[in-house]
C-alpha cells in the first residue's frame, strides 16, 4: 500500500485531533480537592467567604448583629485553624462560621467527620432514645441515653448549638444529626479523641448501666444524601414522589394519574426532595383543596398578590434575578398590580440601598375554578415534607397547612422560598450555598427562613408505616368528601 503526502498529512491531522480531545478532557476534568491545606490557603478562604457572605447574604444583611457575629466567628476561626491543615477539619470549622448569619437554608456540601456514633438518637419528650440503625431500642430494658463519655447528654446537646443557626437551635432532628458526630463535639467540648464511646443507658425508674461502643466510619443514612432525581414516580403503594417540579405537567401521564388519585379516599404525595420553579402542581392542588388561596383583603382582585421578594444586590446579579421564581419588578406590573403592591408596602421593611426594590409575584386565578362553580370531588391529601423541600415545594407545604382535608407529615422545612448563591472556596474547593433573598407573603409576613412545621413529625430515616398514618387520617365512610365553597 502506497502513502502519498496527502495521506501523511491526514494521518498527522488525525493524531493532532485525538491529542486535542485528550487534552480537553484532562483540562475539563475536575481535580480532586486537596486533602491538606496550608495556613495561608485557609486564611484566604475565610476572607473570601466573609467577603461573599457580606456581599450577597440576605440573612447576614438583615441585622447589624448578624454581621457582627459573622466578623467574630471569622476572627475566632482564624485563631483556631487546624494545625495539620486537614481539609475536612476546616470544613467542619466553617459550619460555625455560617451559623453566625442565622440562615437555616445555608449548606456546606460533603462535610464529614472521622467517625460517627453507631446509634440513632431521637428525642422523646424530655429524654433521648438510643436506637439501632433499624430504629429499635439499643437496650429494650434501658432505652434512654443519659450520658456520653460520662458527661450529661444536655452538655452534648449544648455543644451542637455552636454548629446550628439560632433559628434551628431547638430542632431536635438537627440536634440528633450533630450528636452522631462525636469527634466534632468532642473537640468543641475539649475531650480527647478516641475510637470508642462510653454510653450510660437508663430506664424510666432511673436504673442505669454503661455500654462501650466502637465508633463507625460510616455516616448515618439520610434521605438528603441520596442522589437527586428529576422524574416524578409512583410506587406500588400508590405514593407519588416528586423531585423537580419544573417538569410536572398536569396533562402528562403522571399528572392524569394524580388527578384520579386525588379523588380516591387518600392520596399521598412525597415532596421530601421537591424543588424547582414550576407552579402547575400547586395550581392543581389548590384548585381541588384550597377554599381560597387569596388573602381576604385582596379577594376581589382577579389576579391577586401572592408574595413579594427582594434580593441582596451584588455586582454580578441582574435586575431580573428573581424572574425564574415568577417575581416581577414594579416597572413590569399593570396599574392594578402596582396598586396591590403599593397597599402592601406599609407592612414591609423599608427599601434599603443594599437590596433590590420589592418585586411581586401574582396568583392568576384563571387557572382556578371560581368559588361559585362546583369544585371537583376529592378525597384527602397527605403530604410528606422535609428540609430538602424548597422553592415551589416550600410554597405547596406553606399553603397546604391551611387547606382542609390535608395532613402534612415529616420534618420541618427550612423556609427556602427564594434563590441561593452557590460558592466554591478557591483554595479548599469546599462548596456551599446560602440565601440571597427575602420573601414576604401578601399580608407582610416574613417567610424566608421560617420553617413549615408538619402536623405529624416523622423522622426521614425512619420506616413509614402507611397503614398507621392513613388510619389516623381515615376519610369519611363514603370514601369521598365534597369540598367546601367558603
Amino acid at each position: 500500500m502506497k502513502f502519498g503526502h496527502q495521506s501523511i498529512i491526514n494521518g498527522f491531522g488525525l493524531i493532532m485531533l485525538m491529542s486535542c480531545i485528550q487534552l480537553t478532557v484532562i483540562a475539563l476534568s475536575e481535580e480532586p480537592p486537596k486533602a491538606q491545606l496550608s495556613a495561608r490557603e485557609m486564611r484566604s478562604d475565610l476572607y473570601f467567604l466573609q467577603q461573599h457572605l457580606t456581599q450577597y447574604s440576605a440573612s447576614a444583611a438583615a441585622s447589624s448583629e448578624r454581621l457582627a457575629r459573622l466578623e467574630t466567628s471569622i476572627d475566632k476561626a482564624l485563631t483556631q485553624l487546624p494545625l495539620d491543615g486537614d481539609r475536612q477539619r476546616f470544613a467542619q470549622q466553617l459550619l460555625q462560621v455560617i451559623a453566625a448569619i442565622d440562615d437555616p437554608s445555608a449548606r456546606i456540601d460533603d462535610v464529614k467527620v472521622q467517625a460517627y456514633l453507631p446509634l440513632k438518637l431521637r428525642k422523646l419528650e424530655d429524654k433521648w432514645l438510643a436506637l439501632t440503625q433499624d430504629n429499635l431500642p439499643q437496650d429494650s430494658e434501658a432505652p434512654f441515653i443519659t450520658h456520653i463519655d460520662g458527661l450529661p447528654i444536655a452538655l452534648w446537646v449544648g455543644a451542637t448549638q455552636s454548629f446550628l443557626p439560632p433559628s434551628l437551635a431547638n430542632s431536635t432532628s438537627e440536634q440528633a444529626r450533630y450528636l452522631a458526630m462525636i469527634p466534632l463535639l468532642r473537640r468543641e467540648i475539649g475531650l480527647p479523641a478516641s475510637r470508642y464511646c462510653r454510653l450510660t443507658l437508663s430506664d424510666e425508674q432511673g436504673h442505669s448501666h454503661q455500654l462501650s461502643l466502637t465508633l463507625t466510619a460510616k455516616p448515618p443514612s439520610s434521605l438528603s444524601t441520596t442522589e437527586q432525581r428529576k422524574q416524578a414516580s409512583i410506587d406500588l403503594q400508590g405514593v407519588f414522589t416528586f423531585y423537580d417540579l419544573s417538569d410536572f405537567k398536569a396533562d402528562s401521564p403522571i399528572g392524569r394519574r394524580l388527578k384520579r388519585a386525588l379523588q380516591s379516599p387518600v392520596a399521598i404525595l412525597d415532596l421530601r426532595q421537591g424543588h424547582g420553579a414550576g407552579d402547575e402542581l400547586l395550581g392543581l392542588l389548590a384548585q381541588i383543596f384550597s377554599p381560597d388561596i387569596r388573602p381576604p383583603q385582596l379577594a376581589a382582585w382577579p389576579n391577586s398578590l401572592l408574595a413579594v421578594a427582594r434580593y441582596k444586590k451584588g455586582p454580578n446579579l441582574r435586575s431580573d434575578y428573581l424572574k425564574p421564581l415568577g417575581f416581577r419588578p414594579p416597572v413590569g406590573l399593570s396599574q392594578e398590580e402596582r396598586l396591590q403592591l403599593d397597599l402592601l408596602r406599609t407592612q414591609l421593611p423599608k427599601e434599603e440601598p443594599g437590596f433590590s426594590p420589592w418585586q411581586a409575584k401574582f396568583w392568576h386565578h384563571a387557572n382556578l375554578s371560581w368559588s361559585h362553580l362546583p369544585r371537583p370531588m376529592r378525597g384527602k391529601l397527605m403530604l410528606l415534607i422535609g428540609p430538602e423541600c424548597r422553592q415551589q415545594c416550600q410554597w405547596i407545604a406553606h399553603f397546604s397547612k391551611a387547606w382542609p382535608d390535608t395532613l402534612v407529615v415529616g420534618e420541618p422545612t427550612r423556609g427556602e422560598f427564594g434563590r441561593q448563591q452557590r460558592l466554591t472556596l478557591p483554595s479548599s474547593g469546599i462548596k456551599l450555598r446560602f440565601n440571597t433573598t427575602q420573601v414576604y407573603d401578601a399580608t407582610g409576613k416574613a417567610l424566608s427562613g421560617v420553617p413549615t412545621q408538619p402536623d405529624i413529625e416523622q423522622p426521614l430515616d425512619e420506616i413509614i408505616y402507611w397503614e398507621n398514618l392513613t388510619d389516623l387520617f381515615a376519610p369519611a365512610t363514603n370514601g369521598q368528601t365534597q369540598t367546601s365553597t367558603n
